[in-house]
């Protein structure tokens, strides 16, 4: 009976090893494919976020009949605009839409450059943050207005990212004492580089 006994005792020794070995290894995969889970998931939302500013730009520059509501559809209910040539700050879809009554009418508007940097801080929420210069027809010429924006976004309940914050302004005129920086240098760390 001792010899039945230690055997048994051995032998569910045996079976507990495997047990800690599975959970050992088991343990072990999953810590190593969580960091690369999250790592394709957040390169996904960079990559989303970046094709709603690519629908943002494609929209604003339409010059389609519909373009101001198609444009103020991308902003949230309560987003807010500081817009590139607007003295005031916008933030509600009456306010955002006379802006773009404005603004997307341009004769010939398009955008000529973009390079950005769409960076996420948290699943829901991301900014993009860069350069874009827009081209438009003024009294048959062209003319060509250099700007930096800022774009924040979040998802909202249907799961798609909507802007809740805007701000673009026309590049000032740097002093000559302010020493410049290598545009070469915006390597967009720690984010998804996007340019045109």
């Amino acid at each position: 009976m001792s010899q039945n006994s230690s055997f048994q005792t051995g032998r569910g020794l045996v079976w507990n090893k495997k047990k800690l070995f599975s959970f050992i290894f088991v343990t072990a995969l999953l810590v190593t494919i969580t960091p690369l889970s999250s790592f394709a998931q957040t390169e996904k939302a960079e990559q989303e976020v970046a094709e709603t500013t690519d629908t943002w730009l494609n929209t604003v520059t339409s010059g389609s009949e519909g373009v101001v509501d198609e444009v103020v559809a991308l902003y949230a209910e309560d987003g807010v605009l500081w817009g590139t040539v607007s003295e005031q700050v916008r933030d509600t879809p009456a306010e955002i839409g006379d802006y773009f009554e404005f603004f997307a009418r341009l004769p010939e508007l398009s955008v000529s450059s973009y390079k950005g940097c769409v960076r996420m801080y948290d699943e829901d929420l991301a900014i993009n943050s860069g350069y874009y210069t827009f081209t438009f027809s003024e009294n048959g010429q062209t003319k060509e207005v250099p700007a930096r924006y800022s774009f924040v976004y979040q998802k909202n309940g249907n799961n798609q990212w909507e802007i809740i914050e805007h701000h673009s302004s026309a590049l000032p005129e740097a002093p000559e004492t302010l020493e410049a920086v290598n545009p070469e240098q915006d390597a967009c760390e720690n984010g998804l580089l996007v340019e045109r």
